[in-house]
Parts: C-alpha cells; sequence; structure tokens
C-alpha cells in the first residue's frame, strides 16, 4: 500500500463527511477492517467508490430500520446530473415491505422526493446540476419497514419470522448509470434484484441487546446500555449491504484468514456444524482455486423464507430454515451460494440481463468442489443433473440465447438456461483447454476483474488469453445459440 497516497485521500474523505452523522474521523482507513489482510490495500486504490453512511434504529417489534443515510459520490457518468435516481427494493410488490424517504437533500439544498414505477424509484430533481467529475452528497432519512411472516408467499429476503427480522438491500440505494442514462428497469424476481457497482458502507445500528446483528461487513465499535447495543460496521469493498437482527445461535470456523459464522436453526446444532463445514471446505477451495475471498467475515444465516432456498448478498447468505440438514443437495447448495461471493460478488455482471454469468460459474463450482472433495465420480454425478435438465429442455424445444433478460424466459428455460446450460458451457470449455488452464483461466479472470462489472466475454478472453487458443466457437454455439 502507498501510505503516502492513502492519508491523502483519508484526509480528503474525512473533510467531505464532516457534516454526516457519523463521528468516524476516518472513514476510509477504517474500511480495511473489513478487508482480508492481503487485500487491504484495495482501499487506497478504490477510494473514489461512493460512500454509504448510515446511523439508525432497528425495531424488531415493529419490523422496522428507521435511519439517515448520507451518500457522498463522484459523478463518473460523463455527463451533467439534473436528477438522481434511488432504487427502493422493499417497495417492490414480490417482496412485499415498504421504504419511505421523508426528507432528503442535494449537496445542502432540500429537493423533493418524486415515485416512480409503482414507487420501486425515487428521484430527486437536483437544483443544480451535479457536474461531470464533481462530488455530491445526499442525506436522506428513511423507514423501512419488513413483512410479517411473509416468506411463504413473497420473495423473502425482507422478512420478520419470529426469530429473525431480515434487512436485504433495505436502504435508498442509488441507481445504476449506464453511459449516462440512468436505470430504471424494475426487476424480474425470477432472479436476483440488485446489479451495482461496489461502494463503501458505514453503518451504526442500535438494536434490542437480545439480538444478534448480523450483516455485511465487520463490526468495528459496540456500545451497550440495559436494553440496546449500538454497532458499527464496515463494509471494505461490497457491491450492497444487508443486515439482519437474529435470537439465532451460531457456531464459528475461521479459514484462511477469513471468519465463517452460521446461524441455525433452533434445536439444530448439528445442521448448524454440518453447514459450517460445508461452507469451511468450499471457501478452501475457492481460494485455492480462484483467488483468496477478499474478505475477513461471512456470515450465513436461516430464515422461514419459503420461497427460496439460498440467495447471496455480499458478505452474507440467506437459507430457508427446512433446508437445515445434511443431504448432499444442502451441501450443493451451500457450495453454491459461498461461490457467489466470487462470482457476483468479486467480479460482478448484470444480474437481470446476464444472469448466467454468474450463476454459471456458481453452478460450475459445485462439479469442481465435489471432484476436489468428493473424488471425480461425485463431480460426474453432480454433472449430469445438469445434463439431464438441459435435455429435457431441449426436448420441449425451449433452447435458446442464455444472454438475454430473464423477463423474456419462463420459469423452466430460467432455470436451465441460466444455471444448468451455463454450467455446461463452462464444462465444455474446461474439456477443450484442460483443467489446469480452465484453473489458470478462472484465477486471471477474477484477478483482471476484481471489483468490476463484466458481460460474458471476459471470460473468453482470460480463456483466450490462457490457452493461447480460441474458445469463441464455444460462446457462439452455447451461449448465444448460433
Amino acid at each position: 500500500m502507498n501510505w503516502l497516497r492513502m492519508g491523502l485521500v483519508v484526509c480528503l474523505w474525512c473533510w467531505l463527511a464532516g457534516t454526516v452523522a457519523h463521528a468516524a474521523a476516518d472513514p476510509l482507513s477504517d474500511q480495511q477492517a473489513a478487508m482480508h489482510t492481503s487485500t487491504r490495500g484495495d482501499v487506497a486504490t478504490h477510494a473514489d467508490a461512493p460512500l454509504y453512511q448510515i446511523v439508525g434504529t432497528v425495531d424488531v417489534s415493529k419490523r422496522t430500520w428507521q435511519a439517515t443515510q448520507t451518500l457522498t459520490f463522484r459523478n463518473r457518468s460523463g455527463v451533467a446530473l439534473n436528477k438522481l435516481y434511488f432504487r427502493l427494493v422493499a417497495n417492490l410488490p414480490d417482496v412485499g415491505g415498504t421504504i419511505a424517504i421523508s426528507t432528503a437533500t442535494v449537496n445542502g439544498k432540500t429537493t423533493p422526493v418524486k415515485l416512480e414505477s409503482n414507487r420501486f424509484l425515487a428521484r430527486l430533481d437536483v437544483a443544480t446540476a451535479i457536474a461531470p467529475d464533481a462530488l455530491a452528497t445526499v442525506v436522506l432519512q428513511f423507514v423501512t419497514t419488513a413483512p410479517n411472516n411473509g416468506g411463504t408467499k413473497l420473495y423473502g429476503t425482507l422478512n420478520y419470522d419470529g426469530q429473525t427480522l431480515a434487512l436485504a438491500t433495505a436502504y435508498p440505494q442509488l441507481a445504476m448509470l449506464n453511459n449516462g442514462q440512468w436505470d430504471t428497469t424494475i426487476p424480474d424476481s425470477k432472479g436476483d434484484l440488485v446489479t451495482s457497482p461496489v461502494a463503501f458502507y458505514d453503518v451504526t445500528t442500535t438494536l434490542p441487546r437480545t439480538h444478534a446483528l448480523v450483516s455485511t461487513g465487520t463490526a468495528v465499535s459496540t456500545s451497550t446500555t440495559s436494553t440496546n447495543q449500538t454497532i458499527r460496521v464496515v463494509s471494505g469493498l461490497q457491491r450492497d449491504f444487508t443486515l439482519a437482527a437474529t435470537t439465532l445461535a451460531s457456531v464459528t470456523a475461521t479459514v484462511d484468514g477469513t471468519l465463517l459464522r452460521v446461524y441455525y436453526p433452533k434445536g439444530k446444532l448439528k445442521a448448524g456444524q454440518v453447514t459450517l463445514n460445508y461452507a469451511s471446505q468450499a471457501m478452501r477451495f475457492f481460494n485455492q482455486s480462484y483467488g483468496q475471498y477478499p474478505y475477513n467475515e461471512l456470515d450465513l444465516i436461516t430464515v422461514n423464507a419459503g420461497t427460496f432456498e439460498g440467495i447471496e448478498f455480499p458478505g452474507m447468505l440467506l437459507f430457508e430454515q427446512r433446508r437445515y440438514n445434511t443431504s448432499a443437495d444442502f451441501e450443493s447448495l451451500v457450495v453454491h451460494e459461498v461461490a457467489h461471493q466470487w462470482f457476483y460478488g468479486v467480479v460482478g455482471n448484470d444480474v437481470q440481463n446476464h444472469a448466467w454469468v454468474d450463476e454459471g460459474f456458481a453452478t460450475y463450482s459445485q462439479v469442481l468442489y465435489l471432484e476436489s472433495v468428493r473424488g471425480a465420480k461425485a463431480g460426474a454425478a453432480e454433472k449430469s443433473l445438469f445434463v439431464d435438465d438441459y435435455n429435457y429442455l431441449k426436448s420441449q424445444k425451449a433452447d435458446g440465447s442464455m444472454d438475454r433478460p430473464i423477463r423474456t424466459m419462463d420459469e423452466d428455460q430460467y432455470g436451465v438456461l441460466t444455471y444448468s446450460k451455463a454450467a455446461l458451457y463452462l464444462d465444455a470449455i474446461r474439456t477443450q483447454v484442460g483443467a489446469q488452464t480452465f484453473l489458470t483461466a478462472v484465477r486471471s479472470y477474477v484477478s483482471t476483474n476484481r471489483y468490476a462489472l463484466v458481460d460474458g466475454s471476459a471470460f473468453v478472453q482470460a480463456v483466450n488469453g490462457s490457452c493461447g487458443c480460441t474458445v469463441q466457437p464455444l460462446f457462439t454455439r452455447w451461449v448465444l445459440a448460433k
């Protein structure tokens, strides 16, 4: 790390953050606490990433998170911005919660909040346009409310099940800018909901002492009263922030310098220990195969979600509680979600328009993991499931391009094209170039694109560079279906 440069960056951000609710003197320096020891220098080299500073209170009985959010970002769009869009994921009908912004200021000026797209978007019309490369500070006061036991019929990531209040993407998140245009598309809930660039999150939460705080990132300070606790968490470079308040117990392990923490269903300690073992083995294998996990913590928590089996968030994985068991398919589920920390987390992609890019890698990781941990037959058996899925889809004459918006697919197509066929495409590449060259290409892909957003061409480039050959025909055949 260039310590002189880091010091200058920190001083700049201290000045910028001087009016926010946090008393953090060194917000970017503190962000290193969430990074693995081998990647702490990435904070300085990405110091221009947006900074979300959130101070709020979680009321479990009311299922609410009430907070003040200060977002500082630089306008890298190349055009002057006379309006800003924030995504309010909690307001999506399939999520079933609410998020309301009571006040907003942009660079110190009060700004009306206008809701669009069935309350999914909050639009702020800026009094003075934000020039290209200029810094902007947006302060929002908001309250998010989660549904009560809504997991059986809703998306399930924002929910209170009596033990855990899950608050996934429960804050106003700045929408994506693509070529100077705001992405205002309402996401399709067949797949993941959030595509975003990396940012820093500095979140201080007051909650009852009866509940543990589980979240993206790492706690850097805690204070308590007789009834409450206030915990400050920093995220490091992450694409999103998720938190939960839970009464569940946990088991822990440390793998290659990263703390793994598993919160398990009440009375299922053995299942919790088995889950921790699966996650530990997966983390160790992926560190060796793909490159070191760049954060120092990963939490896995069970929720009564009902509508999903497992969903990845940066530094935090959610699992439906009925799936906690010792079966082989649960092992694959854990492995899949842990793999997403590399594919979606470290290397990002558009999860609505190119969902196969991360899902294909996470799915094929199940095969690679089982080969390593259980042997070649176990890996082959796992792959055969994807072959069967794909053969069925072809028999229904529903095959086609993987590289398209998930809203253009029905449920069967989404499940097979995005997961199974995408995994078989990666297997075809591995067959052509060989197992060792394949892993060399994956490591290059992860290293080169760390914290970036990519499409399917990035891995083709990585493989071509590693093998001294071309796999473009495989991309054309499998991905584009031409």
